[in-house]
């Protein structure tokens, strides 16, 4: 070993200067006598090549076969002699590499041939890995002669002794070269290993041939060469099914399952049509003399193998093809390529079931019954035929691969095999089963309705008493029948996911996987639990959304199976679980997998309704886990699997807490203790379950618990505390410490000790101190400052309190932005709870801190230093002085920001009110800064002042004149209406400032009523108002529109009968404006939860009476006002809505009118109004029974209708998709099919030129907005496969819509990598269109987009090479290495490549 280490290490070193000598030295070596010498020169010569390839920038992939690999290592091998080599040489100046020239490339070629024939297979193996990496070094001429010589020597009859050894290195040769060289290798191939194929005199030569080629087709199957030859090489391996070599068969099979992949449709139809077709010949003769009328299953069996023995017996002449190898054959081809063979699957399964008949699947059972019954002389006969083991054997394999088909059509084509579905199901419920050698006995208590305790430990004693013995018994291969059954289940369970209520009623699958627990073997079994565990999972998740009031649109009959299912669910299955999986736990010789799998059984047992049961179940349970967790040698994945089924039991909220606090006093003390085990998980898994103690015991409980809170918290604080001190741990068991000591001090600190408690403070303040607990440290304060216990309040912070407050005070300095959002939420939540006496140094430290951050450049954390000044000011209003001093400036340059919206602003008017309440700050102070903050107009010139800053500033002043006293408020009112009829009078020059004032006026009118100011400032605001509309300047009409508005909201009576009069006498200009106030009433009302019942038969009529109106701004405010009311009072609005949609839909439309008719307008305005509502958060259940008759709207002839219908359906999707849930099928999909692809195009003649008008496409650009916004919100409402011919037409439409369709493309390849294999080879020709758009004499902009197009184009490129199998397909293949070798697109691929 030393040696070869030394030698080794030589080599290394002359690879660093590989010169002709030393090269020559390594060749004679591996020629020497000594086979030692001849292997370590060898492996010595493979290690050099292999740096030496790696130095020069050449990859040396060992062996690997997949196509994302093939791709990467499709670069050119080194050109030795060329400027590349300077190039590697110059970027590794350590490296003194001598190119190797033509001569010595040829001398090691032949040394490592010439050693594939060494008597001593150790040399031979390094042979062929030395071949690996030689492949990838070497010029093409090389690898085609390494190559040429390979085949030869493997079709040679003379070298069987070392035909495996060739075919090895043949094998590894075309798995290893340059994707580039893949068109002369199989050049090389093809033919040579079609005539090996034909030798069946040799078998040898004809398995090593099909295995050759069956590399080569999954490698270069798609290439020009191998392209050519398709039909050649199908026709031969066909002809190999007939051989009389059950082997050759199988991988004839196997080969022809890695050709469909690559030929065409009409090739892979015809293949399909000539397997079936001798598949229905060979059916015929198998299934002769069978019938299914029997009265004994036993009895159908053995007549079955009675003739599938028969069947075996003969020979080639006497009968065309063997049936099973067809079968298995359409079974790979279904395995491969299923999403391709939808119109044959009618044909394909009917056959497949023919081999799976459930009556077929015998047991052990079975026959114990039958041969009870018969006689002695029938007892014989049917053992005779039993023991045909043969015939038994191919029957398995056959079944097993017809199990692998539905497995992969039900995945591949969900749609298409529905029909099949029951056949299919009974089928694979029947062999999962099927267990013919092995009796499980009478005792049967799965079925939930057997108490027998007893019965059931003895049972779980002898089912698994057997196990190894029967697990030797090779010649016994039905559970591979069992397992391909359990996993076509699986895939049913899958593909059922959006309603699975029929596979626990209707199908019975649910009840039969719960009886199937008992399964001998261990990796059926496993998979029965994992299969039953995922329908479990899809179930509870589909529960909520299936429930009544649940928000999905589903029909009664749907409602009420999902309620059947829940009620089953609770009294049957669940303790028929908890048993069975207790039947798992408790097996002395069960497996760790099963125990890990009915562990995970029962984490999602407790997410289900009623969770495990009661106290019994859990209590039985959790003695389970507790001798999981006591077991000192045992599995460290199944203590972390019973963890985590613990921490679930407790999190969730199925169980009563009181069973839970009682079944916990056993448990607690191996909690505890798992802190101290060895594996992190496991101690951070453990932490978690510490961490939903406290919370348990907090939850109140009429009985007497038998868990004492002040010993449970000790014993906590016992566990948790070594784990926090300590500093040499993992970063995860550090976090979980301290949210386990937040949970405990949060809930349970009354419980313990003050010293235990100042304890696990200093060690907060200590994580705290620490950067790299830093942040969980914050939060873990953040839980302890702000939750009280349920006995004695807020716990006590003092011992750190001052300490703590710097230490937060001084992250305010941190560059992280997170680090500071964390450091003010804490600090907010202190001065809230622990404020009250804290020193002032602190306040003013905070303060000073706080207000430096204060800036429009981050909103938010802004927003969160304003909450801190806040909660100071109201524990400590004598900190007024310090407020003034660090926050108020930095807040005033704020209250101008045109950035200011949202939290921050709520923040900035909440410590606005803070200040005059608390008297910190006078108000006739603050109101002359706040107005000084705002630029006069001899300040701003002809610069614009932003709308916004405008109305934040109102927003403002408006907060701290209703803040203040009365003599103040109505002082600043009648300011305000002189000034307004002063600027009126002059306008033009005061505009700023009568923007401020009509939007100041509009604020403090929604907050007061103004005419409690005296009763003529109603009127004269009115007035003021109205005539402002008159303006010529739109931002001061806006204004005044805002400011009526929501003057209107504080005095209705007032301002309301003044809005809807003018609505009827004004023009549409001012009916626009008018609009926009009733708009900002019905908002004002909705934000604040206002009634406005009152009025709404007021407002109604004057609504609906301008659904129709001709300007479009018009009716787009009617339509938010309808949307909002219909947030506010949608029993009144909803209705209305419908009437007018069943009264005007369904109109036709004159073509030779240019203007839209009245009906389609009030349809156009009815859908953008649902629009609005839905945007608006409308309720849902109030809504759904009304969208049938408003996504009737898709339907209309109009197109501008169809077009606000689709809007209105894509608000649906994005706010709120359970709204369409139910109704997308049938409603939505049909139409949104059609309009996705229709194409309306006109030429308008414009004189000297004429123009190509699209109508259509808003209607085609809000489908794929719909459908890319459906595949992320509600996925399993569409037809996938339906929407790849649309998908595929987008990518050739204009560039708007091919932007669209990459995006939802790309998607889908992330989320659907399964159904967009399906169409990857309609998408290659649109998008090599796309991405060689010319360029033409573009400059500038419209380069840029142009480049930007090729761009996505390539992106879309990139992302289906990336799928699954993807470049299997001869289009997408070539497509992908055309555009890689095209040197204009480099440049675009590297800027992808960094984007990555």
């Amino acid at each position: 070993s030393l040696a070869f280490t030394n030698r080794t290490g030589i080599y290394w070193t002359l690879n660093l200067d590989m010169s002709q000598a030393s090269l020559n030295g390594l060749l004679k070596k591996t020629e020497h006598y000594d086979k030692d010498e001849r292997y370590m020169a060898t492996s010595d010569l493979c290690a050099a090549l292999q740096r030496h390839a790696a130095a020069l920038g050449a990859s040396a992939p060992q062996g690997s076969s997949s196509s994302n690999q093939s791709s990467s290592g499709s670069s050119a091998p080194y050109q030795y002699g060329s400027s590349s080599s300077s190039h590697h040489q110059s970027n590794n100046p350590n490296c003194n590499i001598i190119p190797i020239d033509a001569s010595m490339e040829r001398r090691i070629c032949t040394a490592i041939l010439a050693l594939l024939d060494d008597d001593s297979n150790d040399v031979q193996a390094i042979a062929v890995k030395t071949l690996g990496v030689l492949l990838t070094t070497v010029h093409e001429e090389q690898v085609l002669e390494i190559t040429e010589r390979l085949i030869d020597l493997v079709l040679d009859e003379s070298k069987s002794d070392l035909r495996d050894v060739y075919t090895i290195g043949l094998r590894t040769l075309i798995k290893t070269i340059p994707i580039h060289m893949g068109n002369g290798v199989s050049f090389k191939l093809v033919s040579k290993l079609l005539k090996g194929i034909h030798q069946e005199n040799v078998q040898d030569i004809q398995l090593a041939s099909l295995d050759i080629l069956t590399d080569l087709l999954s490698r270069f199957g798609a290439y020009k060469v191998v392209a050519m030859e398709q039909e050649r090489i199908l026709n031969v391996i066909l002809k190999q099914l007939n051989s009389l070599s059950a082997m050759v068969k199988k991988r004839a099979g196997v080969a022809i399952g890695c050709l469909a992949v690559v030929i065409g449709d009409g090739l892979l139809f015809r293949l399909v049509d000539t397997l079936l077709a001798q598949i229905n010949l060979g059916v015929e003769g198998s299934l002769k003399g069978i019938t299914i009328s029997e009265n004994s299953p036993a009895q159908r069996s053995s007549k079955r193998l009675e003739a599938q023995k028969m069947e075996s017996e003969r020979g080639a002449d006497d009968t065309p093809t063997d049936t099973r190898a067809l079968i298995r054959t359409m079974c790979t081809i279904s395995g491969t390529v299923g999403h391709r063979l939808g119109r044959q699957i009618d044909r394909i399964i009917p056959i497949f079931l023919q081999f799976c008949q459930p009556s077929d699947a015998v047991s052990g059972d079975d026959m114990d019954n039958d041969i009870d019954m018969e006689d002695a002389d029938d007892d014989g006969a049917l053992s005779n035929e039993m023991e045909d083991d043969e015939a038994a054997h191919r029957a398995n394999e056959l079944r097993e691969s017809c199990f692998a088909g539905f497995e992969s059509f039900i995945l591949r084509c969900p749609l298409e095999v529905q029909p099949h579905m029951p056949q299919m199901i009974d089928a694979a419920l029947a062999f999962m089963t099927y267990d013919p050698n092995y009796s499980y006995g009478d005792d049967d208590d799965d079925n939930g309705n057997n108490d027998d305790n007893d019965d059931d430990d003895e049972y779980s004693e002898d089912e698994f008493s057997d196990e190894e013995d029967m697990s030797d018994d090779d010649d016994d291969d039905s559970w591979k029948v069992r397992r391909s059954a359990i996993r076509a289940l699986t895939a049913v369970v899958d593909a059922m996911k959006a309603d699975p209520s029929k596979l626990w009623t209707e199908y019975g699958v649910a009840n039969a996987l719960v009886k199937r627990f008992k399964e001998r073997e261990e990796n059926c079994r496993v998979d029965v639990i994992d299969c039953f565990t995922r329908l479990l999972a899809i179930t509870v998740e589909s529960i909520p959304k299936t429930l009544p009031g649940g928000g999905d649109a589903m029909d009664a009959a749907s409602t009420g199976e999902n309620a059947a299912v829940l009620e089953g669910l609770r009294t049957n299955f669940i303790p028929a679980i908890v048993r069975a999986c207790e039947k798992q736990l408790s097996a002395k010789r069960g497996g760790e997998r099963t125990k890990s799998s009915a562990l995970a059984l029962l984490s999602t047992t407790c997410l289900a309704p009623g969770g495990i049961g009661g106290a019994d179940q859990i209590g039985v349970v959790f003695s389970h886990v507790k001798s999981i967790l006591n077991e000192p040698s045992g599995s460290k994945s199944l203590k972390l699997d019973a963890l985590c089924l613990v921490r679930i039991a407790l999190s969730c909220d199925q169980h009563q807490a009181a069973d839970v606090r009682a079944c916990l006093v056993n448990l607690l003390p191996e909690l505890c203790k798992a802190v101290q085990e060895d594996w992190y998980k496991v101690i951070a898994e453990a932490l978690r379950v510490l961490s939903e103690i406290p919370r348990l015991l907090i939850q109140p409980s009429a009985d007497q618990d038998q868990l004492s809170s002040d010993k449970v918290a000790m014993q906590l604080f016992s566990a948790i505390e070594p784990r926090l001190a300590a500093h040499d741990l993992d970063q995860e068991i550090k976090e979980c410490s301290l949210s386990a000591t937040a949970a405990l001090l949060s809930m349970l600190h009354s419980h313990l000790p003050s010293a235990e408690q100042n304890k696990l403070l200093e060690l907060i303040l200590e994580r705290l101190k620490n950067e790299t607990t830093r942040l969980a440290a914050l939060k873990t304060l953040s839980i302890v400052a702000a939750a009280g216990d349920h006995t004695s309040g807020a716990i006590d912070l003092d011992w750190i309190l001052d300490d703590a407050v710097k230490e937060l005070a001084s992250l305010l300095r941190q560059q992280s932005r997170g680090l500071k959002q964390s450091a003010l939420e804490a600090l907010d939540i202190i001065m809230k709870g622990h404020g009250e006496g804290m020193k002032v140094e602190l306040f003013e430290e905070v303060l000073r801190e706080a207000g430096g951050i204060i800036s429009d450049g981050d909103l938010h954390i802004s927003h969160l230093s304003l909450r801190v000044a806040i909660s100071i000011l109201k524990a400590s209003p004598s900190s007024g002085a310090l407020v003034q001093s660090y926050t108020l400036p930095p807040a005033l340059v704020l209250s101008t920001s045109p950035l200011l919206q949202d939290l921050a602003l709520d923040s900035l008017l909440s410590l606005l009110r803070e200040l005059v309440a608390s008297n910190a700050v006078s108000f006739s102070e603050l109101h002359s800064k706040l107005k000084h903050h705002f630029p006069s107009q001899s300040e701003t010139g002809d610069m614009a002042i932003s709308k916004p800053a405008v109305s934040n500033l109102a927003k403002c002043i408006a907060v701290i004149t209703c803040a203040t006293t009365e003599e103040n408020r109505n002082e600043v009112v009648n300011d305000l209406i002189i000034s307004l009829k002063s600027n009126a009078v002059n306008s033009n020059k005061a505009e700023l400032n009568l923007q401020l004032s009509l939007l100041t006026s509009g604020e403090i009118g929604q907050r007061v009523d103004l005419s409690s100011v005296s009763t003529s400032v109603g009127t004269d605001l009115q007035t003021i108002y109205l005539s402002s509309f008159d303006s010529s300047n739109e931002e001061i009409k806006a204004a005044a529109a805002y400011a009526l508005g929501h003057a209107a909201v504080g005095s209705m009576s007032n301002f309301l009968p003044a809005i809807l009069s003018a609505l009827e006498n004004s023009t549409q200009k001012k009916q626009y404006l008018l609009l926009s106030a009733m708009k900002e009433v019905i908002k004002c009302h909705e934000s604040s939860g206002k009634d406005l019942s009152e009025s709404i038969p007021m407002v109604l009529p004057h609504l609906v009476g301008h659904l129709s109106a001709k300007e479009e701004g018009v009716r787009t405010m009617v339509a938010e006002c309808m949307g909002s009311l219909s947030c506010l009072q949608p029993r009144e609005i909803l209705p209305k809505l419908q009437e007018l949609t069943s009264e005007h839909g369904g109109k036709a439309v004159v073509e030779e009118e240019e203007e839209a008719s009245e009906d389609a307008l009030v349809c156009w305005t009815v859908a953008t109004s649902v629009k609005f509502a839905i945007s608006h958060r409308a309720n849902s259940t109030e809504l759904e029974s009304f969208m049938p008759t408003f996504l009737g709207l898709l339907n209309e002839k109009d197109l501008s209708v169809k077009t606000a219908a689709l809007l209105m359906v894509y608000s649906a999707v994005h706010h709120t998709p359970m709204l369409l849930a139910g109704l997308m099928r049938e409603h939505v999909l049909p139409a949104l099919y059609e309009l996705a692809q229709l194409n309306l195009k006109r030429v308008v003649d414009l004189g000297p030129f004429k123009h190509t008008v699209d109508d259509a496409l808003p209607l085609r650009k809000a489908s794929l907005s719909i459908f890319a916004t459906s595949l992320e919100n509600c996925p399993s409402s569409l037809d996938i496969p339906l929407i790849l011919p649309i998908l595929a037409k987008a990518l050739d439409d204009v560039e708007d819509v091919q932007l669209q369709a990459h995006h939802i493309v790309i998607s889908m390849c992330s989320r659907h990598p399964e159904e967009i294999f399906t169409g990857v080879e309609s998408f290659v020709e649109p998008l090599e269109k796309t991405i060689n758009k010319k360029k033409g004499n573009k400059t500038g902009t419209e380069l840029e987009r142009v480049n930007e197009w090729i761009k996505s184009g390539l992106r879309v490129m990139i992302a289906l090479s990336q799928v699954e199998g993807a470049m299997s397909c001869r289009k997408l293949s070539d497509f992908f290495e055309r555009t890689k070798k095209n040197h204009k697109f480099q440049p675009f691929l590297k800027m992808l490549e960094e984007e990555r």
